[in-house]
């Protein structure tokens, strides 16, 4: 074997000397000088380079577990930089510099500043008063705001994007820090990564293997094929790639991000990437990590690239190219996922160099023009032409049968027509796929179009829009496609059994009683505007979208003329159908205790 034609990489995210990459990337902070941002050893929910809809997750997310008014502490010695405000994204944040090793920490979602900075919060206060209440950014001077690692410097919340959690970032002059590199901020952990898949793909095969991961022992994870046989070797020739799906639990129930993958042949390394850092020009990348066709923010699923996908997504990346190993010649694969702490989690399997067999029995599928797919039988058409295509395969839609496919249709859902699944084979593609089902006939309001991610196993949205004879869609997964009509009405329910709406004391509205009410469909999707009543009369209320549920602001003062309220909430999906009356009477019995002075009087 010669190592120069094995497949090796050397971009941003891969192992470097620890001199070199402090050097380049990581500001030469001592660890001991960065501390934890809670007074609380508070898990992490949410990790560095997770997908979002647009671009990586930048930080990490520290649960509060449902409690606004924690204080947030500061991580480093320095001054606040800036101090910003918005209804959306990070919310109310601040950014704490360190001008010594230049490098500034960002606090995002805080439900306001104080603790020892507490001109801070009179200025937060003053900024909402006096200028725009919906927003503001302001850069202060340096020096104006000092603190030392670990004084309080604000409280958390849920501002712009919820439910209640702190949100921490670390930056340098260069790009942005994975919160668990420095040893005060990771978890510790015990746990290696759960492996749930490894994605195969050859030039010689003529479809792709997604082969299911089980443990057998701790970090260690046998294969098996689609039909339940042990893997462990397969005749391979030219170009493969290897695509391992998984996640880290660290010390919370959350599906996380892993650290780090690697990939050996042959006991010697040829790939190896490390999300301990992101470059600026890195963020907006996610096909370069990830199978964007294949993973998912909810429930996270992540389809790590075993190999380096080029920037401009022209061409697909490949793991190991098999023409610089001798024919018949055994190559032993070992394929590995890492978490902060070092816990590592491996599959392995072999590949016999020798071409595959063709198999005859496999027929044409799909029809390709340029970059437009069709089903052989024309109902299913999608459009790739201005979406950027990576890989030399194509787009595969497949009628199947539904006694075939590997989930349940809701009850309630009857099936309407054929069931499609959409797969690639040696290409994937970023950006929206236009999509069309013609029916031949003009849907009705109950039936809709449904798509089943077959990475997170969930139904999930794909914009679907009714047309004459059928639907138009836009689709930037693989999964499967089908006509269900919607006979279930929607679900409302109260949020009572999660501890998520509670504020501590020192941020608590004392006039206003907040209530919660889940929204749920099975089908066609729930109306977000509901029929909200109040002893017979209209109430206002807002929409969550964070929470998927109304919420309902009572003033307390009313529990001076009624003991009881009843409160009735009916719900609508797109579909027409219609929810049972949902009734909650509310005792305002405790109320008077909370009242204060200032609160306003409704009778």
């Amino acid at each position: 074997m010669r190592p120069r034609e094995i497949c090796t990489f050397g971009l941003s995210l891969i192992f470097l000397a620890p001199s070199l990459f402090a050097e380049s990337k990581i500001p030469e902070i001592p660890h001991s000088e960065v501390g934890f941002p809670l007074p609380y050893y508070s898990p992490v929910s949410g990790t560095f380079a997770e997908i979002r809809n647009h671009n990586l997750h930048l930080g990490s997310d520290f649960k509060s577990y449902g409690l606004n008014g924690h204080n947030i502490l500061a991580t480093f010695d320095g001054y606040v930089e800036e101090i910003s405000y918005s209804k959306t994204g990070y919310g109310l944040s601040l950014n704490l510099y360190n001008p010594k090793y230049k490098i500034k920490s960002k606090y995002a979602h805080l439900h306001s500043f104080g603790g020892t900075l507490y001109e801070l919060e009179l200025l937060r206060r003053a900024l909402l008063l006096m200028g725009d209440p919906t927003g503001f950014q302001l850069k202060l001077p340096p020096g104006m705001f000092v603190t030392k690692k670990g004084n309080a410097i604000g409280k958390t919340g849920e501002t712009g994007s919820g439910p209640p959690h702190l949100h921490l970032e670390f930056r340098s002059e260069k790009g942005n820090i994975n919160p668990l590199y420095f040893s005060e901020i990771h978890q510790k952990d015990v746990t290696p990564p759960t492996i749930i898949s490894m994605f195969l793909e050859g030039d010689g095969l003529e479809k792709p293997l997604l082969l299911t991961a089980k443990e057998i022992g701790k970090g260690k994870f046998e294969l098996s094929t689609e039909q339940g046989d042990k893997f462990s070797s397969i005749q391979l020739t030219g170009k493969i790639r290897i695509r391992l799906s998984g996640y880290d639990k660290i010390r919370s129930r959350n599906k996380n991000n892993v650290y780090g993958m690697d990939l050996f042949v042959n006991g010697k390394s040829v790939f190896s990437r490390n999300f301990d850092f992101l470059s600026f020009e890195d963020k907006s990348q996610k096909h370069q990590f990830y199978d964007i066709n294949r993973s998912s923010l909810s429930p996270p699923v992540y389809f790590y690239h075993m190999y380096e996908q080029p920037k401009l997504f022209k061409e697909e990346g490949y793991s190991i190219n098999l023409s610089s190993f001798p024919k018949k010649e055994k190559v032993q694969v070992q394929a590995s996922l890492r978490d902060a702490t070092g816990n590592v989690s491996s599959v392995f399997f072999d590949i016999i160099h020798e071409e595959q067999t063709p198999d005859l029995s496999v027929k044409q599928i799909s029809k390709k023009t340029g970059n437009k797919y069709k089903s052989l039988d024309g109902v299913v058409s999608i459009d790739l032409t201005k979406a950027e295509i990576s890989g030399d395969g194509s787009l595969l839609i497949t009628e199947i049968f539904e006694k075939e496919i590997p989930f349940k249709i809701p009850k309630g859902l009857p099936l309407k027509g054929k069931i499609y699944q959409v797969d690639t084979k040696r290409m994937s593609w970023k950006g929206e796929g236009q999509g069309e089902m013609n029916l031949g006939f003009t849907p009705s309001i109950k039936d809709s179009l449904y798509f089943f991610d077959s990475s997170i196993g969930k139904f999930q949205g794909i914009q679907p829009k009714r047309k004459p004879n059928g639907f138009s869609f836009k689709l930037t997964k693989v999964g499967f496609l089908m006509v269900l009509s919607d006979e279930t009405p929607p679900n409302v329910f109260p949020m009572t059994s999660i501890a998520r709406y509670i504020e501590l004391p020192e941020v608590r509205n004392h006039c206003m009683e907040e209530k919660y009410y889940g929204l749920s469909d099975v089908g066609s999707g729930f109306r977000t505007n509901v029929e909200l009543l109040v002893d017979g009369q209209s109430f206002p209320y807002e929409y969550d979208p964070d929470r998927s549920a109304i919420r309902v602001l009572i003033p307390k003062s009313l529990q001076k003329e009624r003991p009881y309220l009843l409160l009735e909430v009916k719900a609508s999906d797109f579909a027409g159908n219609n929810s049972e009356p949902f009734l909650d009477l509310i005792s305002t019995n405790g109320w008077r205790e909370d009242l204060q002075a200032s609160c306003p009087v409704i009778e």
